[in-house]
């Protein structure tokens, strides 16, 4: 087939057959219903975001936000990786915080080859993140080894 992407009108899904923005590739359901707790939380957890300092694509200054504690733990609800003897709903809140510590400084690093990359071929424009794209079936070249 032709290797260019055309634009349809059809929608996209991923791999929880959830509606996703093709732009950004995250689910494109209300913000508000991912904020509400899941029917089995018995613990109240924030529904406060953090904005990140990655870069946003399409954008001309925003950076991506950081989902909530409510939102993370909904996210492990809907993918089945809710394991009641080894998730807690009090410890979301730090593996939130930790999930965000690690993209930004994955971030960083990437920024650190895009500069040495950038100055070998002549200068490149500031890098920014257009899209997410999970693999959750596709090992990574380290995973492998």
């Amino acid at each position: 087939g032709c290797p260019v992407q055309h634009t349809n009108n059809k929608t996209v899904y991923n791999v929880y057959s959830q509606p996703i923005d093709p732009s950004n590739n995250m689910p494109s359901s209300s913000v508000i219903t991912n904020q509400l707790p899941a029917a089995s939380q018995t613990e109240a957890l924030s529904t406060d975001r953090v904005q990140s300092t990655i870069p946003k694509g399409g954008t001309d200054s925003s950076t991506w936000t950081y989902p909530s504690p409510q939102m993370f733990y909904n996210a492990l609800v809907r993918k089945g990786k809710l394991d009641a003897e080894n998730v807690k709903e009090s410890d979301v809140t730090s593996v939130v915080a930790v999930h965000n510590n690690m993209n930004e400084k994955t971030w960083a690093k990437v920024m650190e080859w895009e500069d040495l990359i950038a100055g070998e071929i002549g200068g490149m424009g500031k890098s920014k993140l257009l899209k997410f794209m999970g693999k959750p079936t596709e090992l990574s070249p380290k995973a492998r080894l």
